[in-house]
């Protein structure tokens, strides 16, 4: 199936690892360009090289700090300089923040949504212009299970995630008639980088093991296993291609069967 990816510009944040490196993968095998956005330089040149190896489009690396407005209207600029469109966002970027909620300070609190929930928010203010200038586009913002279903562990999380949700609704509405595209992915448990530090930190403050940790959520999925982060990059890139033309304000669970919500 053609998802009419090729040659469309994809700007994927949060792409160095994870889900976001899939969806950066996956972008570039539909022969897309992608912008590659995060904060470390080592990485950043890394994973760039490592997805030049086999792309079709080309790989561009930018570093940017989401909690930063200049940086994030720098990081759209360079884009537009380098390909003279966007097409396709992926707000990906995120902090892992499992813990107890008692002892989260007020800056930890705050930075957590600083840089998720307003990272994600800056990022779709800076490429709703240009989006809308060629009447097409297509935004997609992961969030996760913990926006549905809250859990004690991680209420911070939950609350970002929550709050994309609304704000995907609330955005796709107003941009449906500018030809633009917003809907949300939810993915439950997929096994990422960022997952093996959630559940070591999640060990060291409970007690419990590490293997216990993982039966205990690999025992509430269905499908009886974890998720790929390839297998979210699949939907990312069918919501951001030109068959899901039809497509908006929705979230869409990626979760083996987890979410208990219909």
């Amino acid at each position: 199936m053609d998802l009419g990816l090729a040659g469309r510009v994809a700007i994927v944040t949060g792409a160095n690892t994870g889900i976001g490196r899939a969806c950066a993968a996956e972008f570039l095998a539909e022969g897309a360009h992608v912008v590659v956005v995060n904060r470390d330089r080592e990485r950043n040149a890394k994973v760039c090289a490592e997805l030049s190896a086999h792309a079709k489009g080309r790989v561009l690396g930018i570093l940017a700090d989401l909690e930063q407005d200049a940086a994030v209207r720098a990081m759209v600029e360079r884009t537009l300089a380098e390909f003279g469109r966007i097409d396709i966002l992926v707000n990906n970027a995120a902090v892992v923040g499992a813990g107890d909620f008692t002892k989260l300070t007020d800056e930890q609190f705050g930075r957590m949504f600083e840089h998720k929930l307003n990272g994600t928010a800056r990022c779709m203010r800076h490429v709703i212009p240009p989006m809308r200038e060629r009447k097409w586009g297509r935004i997609v913002n992961i969030t996760g299970g913990a926006a549905r279903q809250p859990q004690p562990a991680a209420i911070s999380v939950g609350l970002n995630n929550a709050a994309i949700l609304n704000l995907t609704k609330a955005i796709a509405n107003d941009l449906a008639k500018d030809g633009i595209l917003v809907n949300s992915v939810v993915p439950g448990t997929v096994h990422t980088e960022r997952l093996d530090e959630t559940i070591r930190k999640a060990a060291q403050s409970t007690g419990k093991t590490e293997a216990e940790l993982w039966q205990q959520r690999v025992g509430r999925i269905p499908l009886g296993r974890m998720g790929r982060p390839e297998e979210v990059a699949a939907v990312v890139a069918f919501m951001a291609s030109e068959r899901a033309s039809f497509i908006a304000g929705t979230a869409w669970p990626i979760d083996g069967g987890a979410s208990a919500t219909i």
